[in-house]
């Protein structure tokens, strides 16, 4: 009952302040008191414990000042979580805003500069913020002769996006094309294509977009969606480290666009060199040759070309068309194709077919409907034997490869994209 009948200080002032005593408010819930805006000598902020810490009552500083800047001390606040000093504002010289680490990052303790100030103006320093989940330099006012805006980069996004422009194809959808040149997309037109990512964003799309011409209904057929892929950026330093990653879409025509199934593709990074890598279900995947130079102005790279480096012996196969595409058969998504000895992706074909309920006659013959990563041609079916299987693929694919100089049947084609260290 007296939580609604204490007492709350807000702004009791004197001296010109606004904010002279101790105990501005008190807490709801326990009644104890705590220092907001604790004044003096003119500047209003002046004392070392101007809040406490609303569950616990410790101390907590925000604005503890000094020369007349009200921003003096380095540790102008405290981590509400574990007490650690946080310095926000770290005056001086009568600008407030003069110390190049001006804010601790709550969560990591690492430095990160808000405010840095010179020539009066309080922002002339170029890195005057930090990206606070990746520590990248982020410069928001960045200024000169005394305005505090002078550079042509006021503000510059916390969260980084480069655009690259994607083409590449996938063998199982065009071995066998209903228009040359382009993919089938026969998962879209039997509505096997789920609305919810494969891979490990699992994010959601609209399901217009696997309309017909795209979510809008008047686009072309040569756009109209495949299947999901992944895209990875790989440091250009570190093969293995990945720094941006994110599920898209490939249409007919092989181009690789976001998630609305017509834009460009956009990946949260800071601009820099970057490896670009390709993955798909049950296809191999493939990385570049070389680093790109990626940014917010969008940068094409088309693995359908021959003349494209990419990383790797016989990264992909050459189609009849002279363009080049992602092996098919990787059914066990363990990055490689293998159609015979032990782990062989052509059993995995067989296992799903003999085990699904609806192969009442548990024949090998059998055609599993649906959206299966035993289906190497992406055709809505995996089959295992019999006229247009799919083990055939991997059988072709293993006895054609360059690599397999003796054309064995248990040759098994590599991954050509190194693996990834998740740490």
């Amino acid at each position: 009952m007296g939580l609604t009948s204490q007492v709350f200080g807000q702004f009791n002032g004197s001296n010109g302040d606004g904010f002279d005593v101790a105990e501005v408010s008190a807490l709801s819930l326990s009644q104890s008191q705590l220092a907001i805006f604790d004044g003096g000598s003119g500047d209003g902020f002046d004392v070392e414990e101007s809040l406490k810490h609303v569950l616990s009552g410790t101390a907590v500083a925000i604005f503890i000042g000094g020369n007349g800047d009200g921003f003096a001390v380095e540790e102008s606040v405290k981590n509400i979580l574990n007490g650690t000093a946080l310095a926000i504002y770290f005056g001086g010289n009568g600008d407030g805003f003069a110390f190049e680490q001006s804010l601790k990052n709550v969560l990591g303790g690492e430095s990160v500069s808000l405010f840095s100030g010179g020539n009066g103006d309080g922002y002339v320093h170029a890195d005057s913020f930090k990206n606070l989940l990746d520590g990248a330099i982020v410069s928001i006012f960045s200024g000169g002769q005394g305005d505090g805006f002078a550079s042509d980069t006021e503000v510059v996004y916390l969260i980084r996006t480069v655009k690259v422009n994607i083409i590449a194809f996938l063998q199982g959808p065009i071995i066998q094309p209903d228009s040359p040149g382009l993919m089938n997309d026969d998962l879209r037109a039997l509505n096997f294509l789920p609305t919810t990512s494969p891979y490990a964003d699992e994010v959601d799309v609209d399901p217009g977009i696997f309309d017909p011409g795209g979510i809008s209904g008047g686009g072309l057929a040569n756009d109209d969606i495949v299947d999901w892929v992944w895209i990875e950026l790989r440091e250009a330093n570190s093969l293995s480290k990945i720094i941006g990653r994110r599920s898209a879409l490939i249409q007919r025509d092989g181009n690789i666009v976001d998630i609305d199934g017509t834009s460009l593709l956009s990946i949260t990074a800071n601009p820099a060199n970057y490896y670009v890598v390709v993955k798909h279900r049950n296809h191999m995947g493939i990385m570049s040759g070389n680093s790109l130079a990626l940014s917010e102005l969008p940068v094409q790279i088309d693995f359908s070309d021959p003349i494209t480096s990419t990383f790797g012996s016989n990264a992909q196969l050459q189609l009849t068309t002279g363009k080049m595409a992602l092996w098919a058969g990787d059914t066990a998504g363990n990055d490689n194709v293998r159609f015979s000895g032990s782990g062989n992706d052509a059993n995995i074909i067989k296992d799903h077919v003999l085990g699904d309920p609806a192969n009442v006659f548990n024949s090998v013959t059998f055609s599993s409907s649906g959206y299966l990563s035993s289906d190497a041609d992406l055709n809505g079916t995996a089959k295992f034997s019999g006229a247009g299987n799919d083990s055939n693929i991997l059988k072709d694919n293993v006895l054609s490869h360059p690599g397999n100089g003796f054309g064995t049947s248990t040759y098994t084609i590599d991954s050509t994209v190194p693996p990834a260290n998740e740490n």
